[in-house]
C-alpha cells in the first residue's frame, strides 16, 4: 500500500524548504540541535510509543545536512543520522503529515537506507512548527513491520505533536530572552549616558560603566546602596525620599517618560546639573525605576550665553518693531528666502491680520491684494513686495486690498530690496492708505454734479432721472433707475433708467413701463421699509418682474436702493445695480442719503408748487359742487372760553334753512338759534360732546327762514390742529326720510300681523295634512291587506292577478307617501320618535350600501363604497337608515345605466362624521338647489325625463338629520351628477342640547 500525504501530495522538491535559511536560523535559535536531555520531550515520545504500540517514537529535527533526534524512545540510541536516512525531511518539504504503511512499497522511501539499517518499515510523522510557521521537523513513530495506521492513531499523534510544538515555542522564547538580556547589557555598557536602576526602596540594582565615570563609584560600590547616598545633593534628599514614598503609595509617577533637569553630586561632592529620563515599571518584588542620566553642565552654560544673545536680539527687534509701529504707513518685509517676516502695527490694523510665514505665491490670495481696478487678483509677479524681492525698485504703485468682512482699501506702495555686504537679505514695502482721500474726492465730485443737475432741472421727474445717471456714472456703477410712488400709493413706477456706456442691459432695463407693488423687487422693498437696501441680487425678492434670470445672466451682483422722501413718507426710490460684489460702504451710503434728501426736498417743493395751483382750482370746483347739493358743510373752532368761531360754511343753506343765510351769519349761531324748543336739550348734549373732542351726531327740528320746520341730521367730528380744537360737520335735511320711516313703521306692524296670520294658516295646514294622512293610512292598509289575500289565491286568473298587482303597487306608493307626510308633520312639531343611542356608524353605512346592491345591479349602475374607521355617534339607527335609503335610492334612480354611485364616510375635524353620497347622474340645475329640500319639489331634470317621485324624500331626510343636530347639503358633483353630504355630530346626544 502506498503512503498518505497532505500538501503537494508528496511530489514537491525536497531541498527547497529544507534548505531555507530562515527555517534553519529559527531551528538554531531553539537550541535543540545541541541540547542534552529534554525530559518534557522524552515524556511525549514515551507516551507516543505506549499509546500507539510501536517500538520507536522520535522528535526529529531536520538540519541542512543531517537529521537530529531531540528526543527518542526505542532501541536505536543514535542521536542523529544523515539526511539520506531521513523520512522526516519529506514532512518538512511538504509541511504535511507523512503516513506510510510500508516504506518498501513507497515510491520515495523504498530505496532509503533506514529500511535495511534500522528496519524502519511503517512510519507516521506529524510536522512540528515554530511559532512563526516554519516546519522544524516532526513527531514520528516507526514500526519494524508493515502497519495500517488508523485515524484514531493519527489523531493521537497530532495531539502529541501539538504538545511538542509548545515545548519548542518555550525553548525559542527562552533563547530570545537570554539573547535580549545579553544585548541589553552590551548596550548599557557601551552607552554614553549613565544608567541606574533602583528597586522600590531606592537601592541601586544596575549601574553601568558611564555611571562609574560620571559619579566616581564602581559597580561593586554602588550596587545595593541607596541612590540618595550616592548622587542626590543633601539639600534635596528629603524631597527625593518624599517623592519615592508618593510613587510607592500611588503606584504611578507623574515624572515618568519626561526629560528632567536636576542637580546631582559625585563622589567628590561636586554638584552639577544633569538631564534625567525616568521610567517606572513593575518587577517580581514590586516597583522598579530606571533612569538615564548625563552631565549637561556645558549645555546649561551655552544656554545661558544663548539666552543673553537672544535677549540682545529681542531688544534690538523690539526697538525696530516699536520704530516701525510708530509709523502711520503700513510696512511689510520678507526675508532672503522670500518668506513673509514682518508687519508693523499700522499694516496689521489696515489689513486686520498678522504676518504669516508665507512664500510670495500665496501673498495675494491670503491678504486679498488686487490691481488698481479693485477686481483683478494680483499675480505673484505683480505684487510690489515680490517685485522688490526679485531686485526691482517699485514707486507709486496703486493696489487695492480686499479682505473678507472688511471694506476694500486703496494704497500707494513703494518697495525696494534689502542688501548688505553684497548679500541679499530680503525686501521691504511701505503702503500709504489713500482710501479716504480717493473716496472723499470721488463723493465730493458726485455731490457737486447732483447739485448742478438739480439747479438746471425744470421738473421733478427730470431732476430725479438726471441725478440717478450722475450718481451711477460718478461711482462707476453699471445701472441706475428712478422709481416714483404713484398718486394712489398702490404701485411704484419706473420713470427712468441709465446704463453705463458699452454695457448691453436691454433685456434687463427693457423699453416697456414697469411697476411693482410694496415689497416687490428692490424698489418695492425700499418703499415698504422706507430704508436703504444694500444686498446681493441673488437674495430673494431683489430682482422681480421677470428680471432675475436676465440680471444674473448680465452679471449683476449687487443691488443698492435708497428712498427719496420727506418726513411724510416715500416719494420715490433710487435703485442701482452693480456688476461686482460691493459690500455696504458707510460713506457712499451717507452721500446717497444726502443726495436723496436733497432730491426729496426738490421733488416736494416742485410738487408743492403744483399742488398749490391744483388746490386753488380744486377749491373752486369744490365750492361749485357744494353749491349744488342740499347738504350743508361747515367747520367751526371751539375756543377755550366756550365761544364758537365759524371757519367755513357751504355757499348755500337753502336745503337746510329754507333760504340763504343772512350775510355774516355762521352755521354755529344760526343752528343753535333756530332749533325747535323741544329739541334744544338734544342739541345742547351734541354741543357738549363735540366740545369734549369726541365725534357726535344729532337729529333735531329746525325752523327755517321760510317758516317751515324741517328735521335736520347733523354729524360732526372734532380734530386738534396746532393746539386748537376744530369741528367739521355736515347737516342734512332728513324731513322726507323721517316721514318715510314713520310710514315704514306702520307697514312693518301690518306685515307682522300678516306673518302671524300666515303662520297660523301654515300650522292649520300641517295639522290638516297630518289628520288626512292618518285617516288615509287605515283604508290604504285595508286595501293592501285584501290585495295580498287575492294575490295569494292560487285560483286567481292571470288577468285579474295583473290588475290586482297594479292596485297593490299603487296602494304601496300611496302608503309610502302618507308615511312621509306623517313623518314630516311629526318632525315639524317635534313629536317624532327619535330613539338616540350610541351607534357604530360604519357598520350601518355598509349594511345600507349592501342592501341597495341588487337595485344598483338591476339598474346597471356601479355602486362603490369607501368607509373607514369612524367614531361612535348618537343617533336613531332606523331613522339614519331611512335617510341613507332615501339618498341611495334617489342616486341609483337618477343615474343612467353605466353610471356610478359612490358612498364615502370619514371623521371630519374630530367633532363630526361626514357621509357623502355622490352620483354621476342627470344632475340638478344650479338655480334649483336652494329649493331641493322643499316638500313636493322635484327638479326639472327629473320631470322632463318622466322619472316618478313624490318630492318628499329629501324633505324627510333633511328633517331627520336636523333632528339629530346635523346638516345635509347638496351640490354639483365634479364631472357631473349630484353630491349629498350628511354631517352628524360625534358623541353628542341631540336631546341633551350638548
Amino acid at each position: 500500500m502506498g503512503s498518505t500525504m497532505a500538501g503537494n501530495g508528496g511530489r514537491g522538491r525536497v531541498g527547497d524548504r529544507v534548505s531555507d535559511p530562515r527555517r534553519l536560523r529559527v531551528l538554531g535559535d531553539t537550541g535543540l540541535l545541541d541540547a542534552g536531555e529534554l525530559p518534557a520531550l522524552d515524556r511525549l515520545t514515551a507516551l507516543a510509543a505506549r499509546l500507539l504500540d510501536v517500538p520507536t517514537a522520535l522528535v526529529s529535527l531536520v538540519d541542512a545536512d543531517r537529521q537530529v533526534f531531540a528526543s527518542g524512545s526505542g532501541p536505536n540510541g543514535s542521536r542523529q543520522t544523515p539526511l539520506s536516512h531521513s523520512y522526516c525531511r519529506y514532512v518538512v518539504a511538504d509541511d504535511a503529515p507523512l503516513i506510510v504503511p510500508d516504506a518498501r512499497a513507497d515510491e520515495r522511501l523504498r530505496d532509503n537506507p533506514a529500511i535495511s539499517e534500522h528496519a524502519a518499515i511503517a512510519y507516521a510523522g506529524i510536522p512540528l512548527h515554530a511559532p512563526d510557521g516554519h516546519v522544524l521537523g516532526s513527531l514520528c513513530v516507526v514500526d519494524t513491520e508493515p502497519r495500517e495506521w488508523t485515524d484514531a492513531q493519527v489523531a493521537i499523534l497530532r495531539d502529541l505533536a501539538a504538545a511538542a510544538e509548545s515545548e519548542v515555542a518555550l525553548r525559542l522564547a527562552h533563547g530570545e530572552l537570554l539573547l535580549s538580556s545579553a544585548r541589553w547589557q552590551a548596550v548599557l555598557d557601551s552607552a554614553a549616558d549613565a544608567f541606574v536602576s533602583m528597586d522600590a526602596d531606592g537601592r541601586v540594582t544596575a549601574w553601568n560603566s558611564a555611571a562609574e565615570r560620571l559619579f566616581g563609584y564602581s559597580i561593586a560600590e554602588a550596587l545595593g546602596r541607596p541612590v540618595t547616598d550616592l548622587i542626590v545633593p543633601v539639600r534635596l534628599r528629603a524631597a527625593h525620599d518624599q517623592g519615592m514614598a508618593r510613587v510607592r503609595a500611588g503606584g504611578t509617577s507623574t515624572l515618568a517618560g519626561q526629560r528632567l533637569e536636576v542637580a546631582a553630586v559625585d563622589r567628590t561632592g561636586r554638584e552639577f546639573p544633569i538631564e534625567m529620563t525616568l521610567q517606572v515599571g513593575t518587577g517580581r518584588d514590586g516597583m522598579v525605576f530606571h533612569a538615564f542620566l548625563h552631565d549637561i553642565t556645558a549645555r546649561v552654560e551655552a544656554r545661558a550665553q544663548l539666552e543673553q544673545e537672544r535677549q540682545r536680539l529681542a531688544d534690538e527687534r523690539a526697538f525696530l518693531q516699536a520704530l516701525l509701529d510708530s509709523l502711520d504707513s503700513g510696512v511689510a518685509a520678507c526675508d532672503a528666502t522670500g518668506t513673509l517676516a514682518l508687519f508693523n502695527q499700522a499694516l496689521r490694523d489696515l489689513l486686520g491680520a498678522d504676518e504669516q510665514p508665507l512664500p510670495p505665491d500665496r501673498w495675494a490670495q491670503t491678504y486679498g491684494l488686487y490691481a488698481a481696478d479693485g477686481q483683478t487678483l494680483m499675480t505673484t509677479e505683480q505684487v510690489p513686495l515680490a517685485r522688490a524681492h526679485a531686485g526691482e525698485q517699485v514707486r507709486g504703485e496703486e493696489i487695492v486690498v480686499r479682505r473678507p468682512g472688511t471694506e476694500p482699501r486703496r494704497f500707494v506702495t513703494n518697495a525696494h530690496p534689502i542688501a548688505a555686504d553684497g548679500r541679499h537679505l530680503g525686501a521691504v514695502v511701505a503702503m500709504h492708505d489713500i482710501t479716504e482721500s480717493r473716496r472723499t474726492e470721488q463723493l465730493r465730485r458726485c455731490r457737486h454734479a447732483v447739485t448742478q443737475v438739480l439747479s438746471e432741472a425744470t421738473s421733478a421727474e427730470q431732476a430725479a432721472a438726471r441725478a440717478v445717471a450722475t450718481v451711477a456714472a460718478g461711482l462707476g456703477w453699471t445701472c441706475g433707475e428712478y422709481w416714483q410712488v404713484d398718486a394712489d400709493e398702490q404701485r411704484i413706477v419706473r420713470l427712468s433708467s441709465w446704463t453705463a456706456p458699452g454695457v448691453d442691459l436691454g433685456g434687463f432695463t427693457g423699453g416697456e413701463p414697469m411697476a411693482f407693488s410694496a415689497g416687490e423687487g428692490l424698489p418695492g422693498l425700499v418703499w415698504s421699509r422706507n430704508a436703504e437696501v444694500w444686498t446681493a441680487t441673488r437674495q430673494d425678492g431683489v430682482l422681480a418682474g421677470g428680471r432675475a434670470a436676465v440680471g444674473h445672466a448680465a452679471g449683476l451682483r449687487t443691488g443698492v436702493g435708497v428712498p427719496v422722501g420727506t418726513g411724510r413718507g416715500v416719494l420715490g426710490v433710487l435703485a442701482f445695480f452693480i456688476a461686482t460684489d460691493v459690500p455696504r460702504d458707510a460713506d457712499i451710503a451717507a452721500v446717497l442719503d444726502t443726495i436723496c434728501a436733497q432730491l426729496g426736498r426738490f421733488v416736494e417743493r416742485r410738487r408743492a408748487e403744483d399742488l398749490t395751483l391744483a388746490l386753488a382750482a380744486a377749491r373752486r370746483d369744490f365750492n361749485r359742487i357744494i353749491a349744488q347739493v342740499n347738504d350743508y358743510l361747515w367747520t367751526v373752532e371751539m375756543r377755550p372760553d366756550g365761544t364758537v368761531r365759524s371757519v367755513y360754511s357751504s355757499p348755500s343753506g337753502t336745503g337746510v334753512f329754507g333760504a340763504e343765510l343772512p350775510t355774516g351769519a355762521d352755521m354755529a349761531t344760526t343752528l343753535a338759534a333756530r332749533v325747535h324748543p323741544d329739541d334744544r336739550h338734544l342739541f345742547a348734549g351734541f354741543h357738549a360732546t363735540v366740545s369734549a373732542g369726541l365725534p357726535a351726531e344729532v337729529e333735531v327740528r329746525v325752523l327755517g327762514y321760510d317758516g317751515v320746520t324741517r328735521w335736520v341730521w347733523t354729524r360732526a367730528v372734532s380734530r386738534q390742529d396746532d393746539g386748537r380744537l376744530f369741528v367739521d360737520g355736515i347737516s342734512t335735511n332728513i324731513t322726507e326720510r323721517r316721514e318715510l320711516a314713520e310710514q315704514r313703521e306702520q307697514l312693518l306692524a301690518a306685515q307682522q300681523q300678516q306673518v302671524s296670520r300666515l303662520r297660523e294658516v301654515d300650522r292649520t295646514k300641517d295639522e290638516l295634512v297630518a289628520v288626512v294622512s292618518h285617516e288615509l293610512r287605515n283604508p290604504i292598509g285595508v286595501i293592501r291587506g285584501y290585495t295580498e289575500l287575492l294575490l295569494d289565491d292560487p285560483d286567481l286568473n292571470a288577468g285579474y292577478r295583473r290588475e290586482i298587482a297594479v292596485i297593490d303597487r299603487t296602494s304601496a306608493h300611496l302608503l309610502h307617501l302618507v308615511e312621509d307626510l306623517l313623518d314630516l308633520a311629526r318632525l315639524d312639531t317635534g313629536h317624532a320618535g327619535i330613539d338616540v343611542k350610541p351607534l357604530p356608524a360604519a357598520r350601518l353605512i355598509r349594511d345600507v350600501v349592501q342592501a341597495h346592491g341588487h337595485a344598483a345591479e338591476a339598474a346597471q349602475v356601479h355602486l362603490e363604497a369607501a368607509v373607514g374607521r369612524l367614531p361612535v355617534i348618537h343617533a336613531d339607527a332606523s331613522r339614519l337608515r331611512q335617510v341613507l335609503d332615501n339618498l341611495l335610492s334617489n342616486a341609483i334612480k337618477y343615474t343612467p345605466p353605466g353610471g356610478t354611485v359612490t358612498v364615502t364616510a370619514e371623521a371630519a375635524g374630530g367633532d363630526r362624521v361626514e357621509i357623502v353620497v355622490a352620483d354621476s347622474g342627470i344632475g340638478i340645475p344650479a338655480d334649483q338647489y336652494p329649493r331641493l329640500f322643499t316638500r313636493f319639489f322635484r327638479a326639472s331634470t327629473a320631470t322632463q325625463r318622466g322619472i316618478k317621485g313624490t318630492g318628499l324624500g329629501l324633505a324627510v331626510a333633511k328633517a331627520v338629520v336636523e333632528a339629530h343636530g346635523g346638516t345635509v347639503t347638496a351640490e354639483p358633483a365634479p364631472g357631473g351628477g349630484t353630491r349629498f353630504t350628511v354631517a352628524l355630530p360625534c358623541h353628542t346626544d341631540p336631546r341633551s342640547g350638548a
